[in-house]
């Protein structure tokens, strides 16, 4: 009990909380003093007093409607309450507004849920942090440090920061950032973040974001986001309802001129309140939203997630998404008489003060070679063609056929032949020549994301009917990088514009097309899909502004978890509308017989509220999303 006041304390201290306890405990003992033979007057003063308690406040909820022009279902609830008084049943009335105001309070409790399991996230973050300040270590508040700052890190601390480690070693436990089961290692050039553990070691970092601008910072904004932005579905549910309050009065009334029976008028009055209805909906959407924050996808509002419920089409960016962005040495075909080890140290020792992708990928070849690469007296660099640098031996090459025919190098058939079988095979071939003379050919291409066959899977058993990748590079290298992780539809050779364009297409064919990228180049693209999906700790700032859903972990297997979810919340909310709206037929023709009397109607209008308000809040913490099964 501690426990659930220390997590509840602002709902269970609210006015509304009291203000129902208060009804509650007066309905009790007005109840038990009519049944042991008490005064009439005493219990049903009991009951006035807890009508007039309870009723109050969604009297004034009904005033505010009218005076808006809006019919609401406090309207309903009111004239029951005021009919119940009229005939006398002075404790149905009593208790019909204390299971109205019971349904609030159950819904601020799952709503509290959901957001406790958002909140939680945000408050890991600490509020000091130890900063190098004149080559000092300082604990200052976080509102002191900026970007550029220096922090340290040490051992069983949380980071306060995001940042980039430019010193120190430690093994950090990201599983409320990403959720990582496994610590990760952070060494020098790694990526931080704010909430974070620092398990073992220490590390220097270089401060990249701070306060709300930090990716746990996100989070602490997702309810507010949630809660305003409501989805459509939502919003049609409040139509759908405000229809009822005449639709009911007209139905009290028939059943009033059939029957004769004014009790039996008022109990269809009472168990037809749509609460039911406009209730969970709003809950199964900030559940949804608060288990995607768990599993760290951030979802921004129900709109979204109603969108990315809808979605029957994928399109996907290949850099930094299918890929990671990290070019790998794949091939290296060295001329004659000359090895491959020699290939690799010629063009580490071109590229050694590149600071080219393709630069890096060659000197990452020659470090796992061990290599020696020796010092350059003279570096140059040709933007799009490559480098050329002096060395003691004579001058080194590495880049383009251009550059190498700029340079006066002939290329032999061979040569060409080499070039071509590269490029057909979705390789980037890189020359390198040494005094003059071709000395081979390095085939370079992207690192494929270990898991990205299986996301691509789960994404097509999500029910999602069309996959396709956009891409700015080659046919070839499109064609190499969609076949192997099993995408049957590729564009190549896109502009950002072109990509929107790609995304027009997808629509006006009828699809609903999520967008899932990284770069800024996708931005345009996000923003014109239905759905815009970044991934979150390599996208760039601009994309995830873009987006509608961000995974945080940089997992692409969490995009079909996303979708999955979405998928879920909606099917979730159709399950309420659909039995709020049976149960309410079932009630009002139980009500019009005379199987329900007032005090039966009040319970079993509220069950019916109840029970969809538990089907919203299991969505809180379910923890399994099976992605085996198509959809």
């Amino acid at each position: 009990m501690i426990g659930l006041w220390i997590r509840y304390r602002y709902i269970l201290s609210s006015k509304e909380f009291i203000i129902t306890s208060f009804t509650g405990v007066l309905i009790l003992i007005s109840a038990i003093l009519s049944l042991t033979g008490a005064s009439f007057w005493i219990h049903t003063s009991l009951a006035i007093i807890a009508t007039i308690a309870g009723g109050i406040s969604i009297a004034l909820g009904a005033i505010k409607g009218l005076l808006k022009r809006q019919v609401n279902v406090d309207e309903l609830v009111t004239i029951a309450i005021i009919a119940s008084v009229i005939y006398g049943e002075y404790l149905s009335a009593a208790f019909v507004a204390f299971m109205m105001l019971f349904g609030k309070i159950l819904e601020d409790f799952t709503a509290e849920r959901a957001r406790t399991a958002l909140e939680e996230l945000g408050k890991l973050a600490p509020v000091t942090a130890t900063a190098l300040r004149n080559n000092q270590e300082v604990v200052v508040p976080v509102d002191e440090i900026s970007p550029g700052d220096i922090v340290i890190a040490k051992s069983g601390e949380r980071l306060a920061v995001d940042g980039l480690v430019i010193d120190g070693q430690a093994s950090v436990n990201q599983a409320p950032i990403t959720g990582e089961s496994m610590s990760v290692a952070k060494t020098k050039g790694s990526e931080v973040f704010a909430g974070t553990l620092n398990e073992l070691g220490a590390l220097q970092i270089r401060v990249t974001k701070v306060g709300t601008r930090t990716t746990i910072g996100q989070v602490m904004h997702l309810v507010e986001e949630a809660e305003e932005n409501r989805a459509p579905i939502v919003r049609t549910a409040d139509r759908y309802a405000k229809y009822f309050t005449p639709g009911i009065l007209i139905i009290a009334a028939i059943v009033w001129a059939i029957s004769k029976n004014a009790i039996t008028a008022l109990s269809v009055l009472i168990v037809a309140c749509p609460c039911a209805l406009v209730l969970a909906t709003p809950i199964a959407i900030v559940a949804g939203v608060a288990n995607g924050a768990r599993r760290g996808i951030l979802i921004k509002g129900g709109a979204r997630l109603e969108s990315a419920g809808k979605v029957t089409a994928i399109a996907i960016d290949k850099t930094g998404t299918i890929t990671l962005g990290q070019p790998q040495v794949i091939k290296i075909i060295p001329t004659d008489g000359i090895s491959e080890e020699t290939i690799i140290k010629f063009a580490a020792t071109g590229e050694k003060y590149s600071e080219h992708a393709l630069g890096k990928a060659i000197l990452s070849k020659a470090k796992e070679l061990n290599l020696d690469i020796p010092e350059v007296e003279e570096f140059n660099v040709f933007p799009g063609q490559g480098v050329s640098v002096g060395t003691r031996d004579g001058i080194i090459l590495v880049g383009t056929e251009k550059l190498l025919n700029d340079n006066q190098i002939t290329l032999s058939d061979h040569v060409v032949s080499v070039i071509d079988m590269l490029e057909g095979e979705g390789l980037t071939p890189l020359l390198v020549a040494h005094s003059g003379e071709v000395a081979g050919v390095i085939g370079v291409a992207d690192t494929l994301r270990e898991e990205m066959h299986e996301a691509i899977q789960s994404l097509k058993n999500t029910g999602v009917k069309k996959i396709t990748m956009l891409t700015g590079d080659s046919q070839e290298v499109a064609q190499r990088v969609a076949t192997s992780v099993g995408i049957d539809d590729w564009q190549a050779r896109l502009l950002p514009h072109e990509k929107v364009t790609a995304i027009q297409k997808l629509q006006n064919d009828g699809y609903k097309v999520a967008m899932i990228g990284d770069g800024i180049n996708d931005a345009p693209a996000m923003a014109q899909a239905d759905v815009g999906v970044a991934m979150g700790i390599t996208g760039t700032d601009i994309t995830m502004a873009t987006s509608d859903i961000v995974l945080l972990n940089d997992d692409i297997l969490r995009a079909a978890e996303s979708i999955h979810l979405s998928r879920i919340t909606l099917k979730t909310i159709n399950q309420n509308l659909a039995f709020a709206l049976l149960f309410n037929i079932a009630g009002i023709f139980l009500a019009s017989v005379g199987v329900l009397n007032p005090i039966a109607s009040a319970l079993f209008h509220n069950f019916g509220s109840v029970a969809v308000v538990i089907n919203s809040a299991r969505l809180v913490s379910a923890r399994k999303l099976s992605l085996n099964k198509k959809a």
